[in-house]
Order: C-alpha cells, then structure tokens, then sequence
C-alpha cells in the first residue's frame, strides 16, 4: 500500500474538507497522511480508514516541533515523515497567493520537493500575486513537479510552456450528487472584513442581503444561513444578518454551521431549492446538485469558472452590490445537463496523472 503526504488547506472549511475527502475516498488502497490541528480528528464523512490525521500530541513531537521552528523549520515533523512516503499531494484552491504567508509556504514545499517525492499539484488557482519573482520561483517549483493540474484556464496559461502542466474544472464538479427539492433558500456568507480588499463594501453586502432575504421569505419561502468555515469568519457573518431582520421574520430563517460533517453539510446544500451563493464551492455544489445559483462574486476565481461555463445567469460582484434584486435572483435556472455533464468529465482531468500513478 502506498503512502501519501496530504498537502491541503486544513481549517475546517468545507471546500477544501470536501477535496480531502474525494481524494481518500478515490484512492481506498492508498494510505494518506495530513498534518493538521487535533480538531480534524473529529472529521466525518470519509467513507474508509486510509486517512491518518497526524499532531502534536505528545512531549517529544512538541519539543522537536519547538526546535524545528527555532532553526527555522516551523513544520519539521512532517518534513521528516515526507522522507518515507511515496508522493506528496498538494490539493486545493487558492494556495499559491503572495501574502505574508508565501515565502514560509514556499520552503515548507521545496523542502518536500527536495526529499525527492513525487509531487503532485491538483485543483488549484494561482494567485492573485504582486511581483515576476513570486511567479517565477513557483515557475521553477512547477517545473520539478511529476504533475501540477490547475483549475482554470488563466493560471494554465501562466505556465503552460511547461510539459507537466495540465488543466481541469473544479474537482468538485466530478462529485456524485443526489439533488432533492428542497423548502428553503440557501445563503451562503462570508465576512467581507476579513479580506482587506473587500472591507469598504462589508455595509453594502450586508444590506442588500437582508433585503433580499426578506423579499424571499414575503414570497413565501423559508431561508437557511449556511457557514463553509467558522475561522473565516463565516459564522459571525450569519449573526451579524440575522440580527439586521426584524424580529417577526426570524421564525421563517435557520442556520447551519459547518463544523467537520462533510456529509450532513452536503445534505444541506443538496435538499435546498436555490442558493445565493458567495463562497466558491457553494457555487460549484449549487451547479453540481443542480439547483439555480445566483452567485456574489468576491474574487477572479469565480468569474473565472462562470466564465468558462459560459454562465448565462445572472451574478453580481461587491463592486456592483447594488444591482442583487429579487428579480433578478428569480431568473436563474440550474445548469444545462449537458453543461454539467462536460464539467463532471472536465473535473476527473485533475486526477488522471495520479490515478496512473497509484492505481
């Protein structure tokens, strides 16, 4: 049985949960290892034993750990682990974005490159970032990769000139979903103020939500808030427009907080009638499930993937807050079966070099 390094974004957010998830349950004979925080121990909705969730949960891997980050190696266990696995998988969406953060990203990868791994790179954007040496470092990273499989066509071409380099849509889009009708709108929120490029438009998102919400439930149907992660602020998203709606309204609107239950998240998503979108994957599951989806467009990523859908609904961006109207939410229509069809396809792209690999 082969062993994996899992590299991902491990916060409890149900995108990229979802990806751990369609990774472990693809590959049952493969052993996979992710280094993350004790709270995923908790995780559900994996069908199969092949993931090991690995932390510090002893003295001696605390010590080590402390030292590691002392001589500048901040994830030094799982840097010695990586030396005795077979592949390393980096999954996820936006994880090569130059921020404070980028350069501690940088070398934890390269080191892992350099123990001599099979590196594989699935499902990702690149960007957004500032400055040629941030593309061109990860141009030479890319370079050493067995195979990197972007999301979409805009960072494919950033680096297409090079062999390995490969495109698919979302991995999302190949789930096997079993849409219902459902009795509620679903709304998918995030916290503008946790993006600094998005702070200035926090009152006006805010506003035009709770008029639409009120404009939905006046039409007779009920609502339901749902939070993709908790240390994004998402939840606090929720309270913060729950308490904009009178009182008289609230008997007509629930909540679900994502909290690791993969499956009763998908559940939600899949037994709701419509959804107003702003987090990516509740876009992609709305589509997937398909239901009507009236995405808010928060970043390039999502006119990206609307873009190569040839979406032909109405959206609207934090820019143009102002133009979110139930009318124009009522419009929307589920994606086309053929549409979905070639994107499901599109989507099993992402994992046709590993599947060579470790099947």
């Amino acid at each position: 049985m082969k062993k994996v390094l899992v590299k991902a974004y491990a916060q409890i957010n149900l995108g990229d949960d979802l990806f751990i998830k369609m990774l472990c349950e693809r590959y049952r004979n493969t052993s996979f290892y992710l280094f993350t925080t004790p709270e995923y121990k908790e995780l559900e909705g994996i069908d199969g034993d092949n993931l090991k969730i690995m932390y510090n949960d002893s003295f001696l891997k605390k010590v080590i750990s402390n030292l590691g980050r002392k001589f500048g190696i901040p994830n030094v266990l799982e840097d010695i682990f990586s030396k005795n696995v077979d592949a390393v998988v980096n999954i996820g969406g936006s994880i090569f974005i130059e921020n404070n953060f980028s350069e501690e990203d940088f070398k934890i990868r390269e080191r892992n490159l350099k123990n001599g791994k099979n590196y594989f790179v699935l499902g990702s954007n690149f960007g957004p970032y500032k400055t040629e040496e941030f593309k061109e470092k990860y141009y030479n990273f890319f370079k050493q990769c067995q195979d990197v499989c972007f999301r979409e066509k805009y960072s494919y071409e950033l680096f297409k000139d090079l062999e390995n380099i490969r495109f698919g849509k979302d991995i999302v889009f190949s789930l096997k979903g079993n849409p219902s009708e459902g009795d509620y709108v679903l709304f998918s929120l995030i916290l503008p103020s946790e993006r600094a490029e998005l702070i200035k438009f926090e009152s006006e998102y805010f506003n035009r939500l709770k008029a639409l919400v009120l404009e939905i439930i006046k039409s007779g149907k009920k609502v339901k808030l749902m939070s993709f992660c908790k240390g994004e602020g998402d939840e606090e998203a929720i309270s913060k427009l729950f308490n904009m709606i009178p009182n008289e309204y609230h008997r007509n609107i629930s909540t679900y907080f994502y909290r690791g239950n993969l499956n009763e998240a998908l559940e939600v998503i899949e037994k709701s009638d419509s959804i107003v979108a702003t987090r990516f994957h509740a876009m992609i599951l709305g589509f997937v499930f398909k239901k009507s989806v009236f995405p808010i467009v928060y970043s390039k990523k999502m006119t990206n993937v609307l873009e190569e859908l040839d979406f032909k609904g109405k959206f609207v961006t934090f820019q143009n807050m102002r133009d979110l109207t139930y009318e124009k939410f009522k419009e929307n229509q589920p994606l086309s079966p053929e549409t979905l069809d070639l994107a499901a396809k599109d989507g099993e792209k992402q994992f046709q070099k590993l599947d060579e690999f470790l099947n």
